[in-house]
Parts: structure tokens; C-alpha cells; sequence
């Protein structure tokens, strides 16, 4: 392998370094892979993505179980350093687990990161449905509650670039993947002071979402309360649920400007 190098968007960067995260990130959608399925998946030779395999199983990265790779455990500890550094998972898993608990439903915790809304905690309560989200899952921002909580306290010039840097995700027919509709639920979301998920990101879902904020107003992240249409669908509930929330988020605030 040579340390070669290619330009993409007037930056220059190592190909033999992307093509490692290719790897990890193939790794991890696959859980474990052997040498000639890496090598038609990235379509190298054998001895190219057999390279990359042991190089990884010689740092520590991959495991070689009976010829097949997997990623290794090691990776837990810079995500654990890394979600550990943020205050706002401190100060806020406890409550996710308390409101998940008292509510019974899925509570999830996200920050906005390169156009996407990555979560940092989760928790089910006792009638929650598996929303599948894992902790670090990326979903673009305007396809969840808590994406549409975030770009709702945008200013106009950030929300604007977004739009035209990012772009809009879709992931259901009910997605709303007109910039047009995404300004105008964005104001509504501003007005009624929750968002509002309604199948946009998986059928048969529905979520509510609250920005985090600093004092400054400067939004940090956000919290969505999650559960079945047919349920969150009740005007009582979702009143319920929203107040529920948006005392969570009070004491969430607080507790970051304290820590």
C-alpha cells in the first residue's frame, strides 16, 4: 500500500487513510466480513483489502475469527471518551432515563453534527416501541424531532446554507423533502415551541422534540419523546407528554449552566 493522495473539493487527502474508514464503517453496518467480500464490496484485490484487514488486526481494531473479521471492542473506548466529554450527556442521561421511566416511552437525547442529528443517549420505558436508534445513529436533521427542534432556532442565513450545503433527507413518503414545506413546518415548530415527527423518518412512528439551549439562546442539542402513532396521536397524550418534556428540557438547562 502507498501513502497516495487525491483532491477532493480543492482538499487534499490521504486515500490509503479514507479507505481504512471505509472499512470500520463497512465493518460495523456488516459486523464481519472475509477477505474476498471486502475486496468485491471496495472492488481492490484480495491483497489490498487483506492488507487493511491485518493492519487493523494488528493495531487492535478487527478481530480474526476462523478467517472473518470484525471490528474489536477498542472502538467502545474512544466513543465512550468521546460522548463522555459532552455536558450535556452528563447532565441529561439521568433525566432521559427518569422521563422514559415516568412516561413509559422512548426518550432520546441529540446533538446536530455535520448536517445530521447523531444521538448521544437513549432509554425505553416500559410500553416503549424499538424505534431502532442506536447511540451514535445519524439521521439528517429534518427528518426527526429532534433534527426539526434543532433547525427551528437556527438564524435564517444558517438554515439557508444548510439547505443548500446539506440538503433534505427522505426516508418515507410522508418525508418532507421540500424546502419550501421544511421552512414552513420550521415556523410552525417555532411558534407551537415543540416539533412534531409524523412518520418522516419510519411509518408508524411519531416524536416530539425540544431544543436544548445555553443562556445566550445558543442551541446545544435537543429531546424527543417517541412512541406509536396511533397513541402519540391523541391530543391528550401529546399534551401530556409535551409538558412532560418540556419540564425535562427546564431542568436539563439548568443543570448545564450549573455544571
Amino acid at each position: 500500500m502507498t501513502d497516495t493522495t487525491s483532491q477532493d473539493d480543492g482538499t487534499q487527502s490521504l486515500s490509503v487513510v479514507r479507505q481504512a474508514f471505509e472499512i470500520l464503517e463497512h465493518l460495523t453496518d456488516v459486523e464481519s466480513t472475509g477477505v474476498t467480500e471486502l475486496a468485491n464490496e471496495l472492488d481492490v484485490p484480495k491483497t489490498t483489502a487483506h492488507s487493511y484487514l491485518k493492519t487493523l488486526e494488528n493495531t487492535g481494531y478487527a478481530i480474526n475469527e476462523n478467517g472473518r473479521y470484525r471490528l474489536s471492542l477498542r472502538i467502545l473506548r474512544h466513543a465512550g471518551q468521546l460522548r463522555h466529554s459532552f455536558t450535556l450527556y452528563q447532565v441529561g442521561r439521568s433525566q432521559v432515563d427518569r422521563l422514559a421511566r415516568e412516561t413509559g416511552e422512548a426518550v432520546n437525547l441529540g446533538v446536530p453534527e455535520g448536517g445530521e442529528r447523531v444521538i448521544i443517549y437513549g432509554a425505553e420505558g416500559e410500553n416503549a416501541i424499538w424505534d431502532d436508534v442506536p447511540i451514535g445513529s445519524r439521521t439528517p436533521l429534518n427528518l426527526t424531532a429532534i433534527g426539526k427542534a434543532i433547525l427551528s432556532h437556527w438564524s435564517e442565513p444558517r438554515l439557508r446554507a444548510f439547505l443548500d450545503e446539506q440538503g433534505l433527507g427522505e426516508a418515507t413518503e410522508h418525508s418532507l423533502s421540500d424546502e419550501d414545506r421544511v421552512v414552513a413546518e420550521l415556523e410552525e415548530t417555532r411558534e407551537r415551541g415543540y416539533s412534531v415527527e409524523d412518520e418522516e423518518h419510519i411509518v408508524g412512528v411519531r416524536a416530539f422534540g425540544m431544543p436544548i439551549k445555553q443562556s445566550d439562546g445558543t442551541v446545544i442539542g435537543a429531546m424527543s419523546i417517541t412512541g406509536p402513532t396511533s397513541r402519540l396521536s391523541q391530543t391528550e397524550t401529546e399534551k401530556q407528554l409535551v409538558n412532560e418534556l418540556r419540564e425535562t428540557v427546564n431542568i436539563i438547562e439548568l443543570r448545564h449552566e450549573q455544571y
